[in-house]
């Protein structure tokens, strides 16, 4: 978290809703100006860690949090989101049934969708034509966090996508969705820091992204579709 003073209290009110008594929590101030104090519930509650490290930004924030933590199955919580009961122990038994998952679920902010089953695999190759996953409902275990090296701290965005590219095409992990709503996101854009950052940056680092792993991605209609919406004639991109 960094400069997130006006959700630390539903934040931690919800870290008491969710987490259980074997669970933990880790939180990095990616540099506040006005350095993040537990409140006096928490200070003695061997549960919750926090660290100061200072503007380290979110890529150091994240492996910091991961490397930190006392437990192997990770969940990622950002402070502008909300856990909903029941996400830990859904994510937990799917985790616990096989290491070399990354679990996402859906947010209440989704549309509706019918569905059979609980939850479904999705292809990386659907990351071509663009991310459905909410980084704030990851979880997985820390052996895939390890084995791919952690986050890419020398990108300015777009780590999770390269996260997850990086994780199914270098080792395999597979990602699947749950299609429970188990997070409730902020989507006012002024208070997202996603938001501030310049769509042109944003552009150009999700394509260098994307080409990093493009030759491992297998071909799918999902590549086909992305290569059609990438067409310059078909997009106005080459119209003059």
């Amino acid at each position: 978290m960094r400069d997130g003073d006006g959700f630390l209290d539903r934040y931690f009110h919800n870290l008491g809703d969710v987490l259980g008594p074997d669970d933990f929590a880790v939180i990095v101030d990616d540099g506040s100006a006005i350095p993040v104090s537990l409140p006096v519930r928490w200070q003695e509650d061997k549960r919750l860690k926090l660290l100061h490290p200072g503007p380290i930004g979110r890529g150091n924030a994240l492996n910091l949090a991961i490397e930190s933590s006392p437990t192997d199955l990770i969940a990622i919580q950002d402070i502008d989101d909300l856990s909903l009961s029941g996400r830990l122990d859904q994510e937990v038994a799917i985790l616990s049934a096989d290491y070399d998952r990354l679990v996402f679920s859906r947010a209440l902010s989704d549309p509706w969708r019918p569905h059979v089953n609980t939850m479904h695999a999705i292809d990386p190759a659907r990351l071509y034509l663009g991310n459905p996953l909410h980084h704030s409902s990851l979880a997985m275990h820390r052996s895939v966090w390890h084995r791919v090296g952690g986050y890419d701290c020398d990108l300015p965005c777009c780590i999770d996508l390269d996260f997850y590219l990086r994780a199914c095409c270098r080792e395999r992990a597979k990602i699947c969705r749950l299609n429970s709503k188990l997070i409730d996101r902020t989507l006012d854009p002024a208070l997202r820091h996603f938001t501030r950052i310049p769509n042109d940056l944003y552009q150009q680092t999700r394509a260098l992204v994307l080409d990093r792993y493009r030759t491992d991605v297998r071909s799918s209609i999902w590549k086909a579709l992305a290569g059609i919406r990438n067409c310059p004639l078909l997009s106005g991109k080459g119209a003059k």
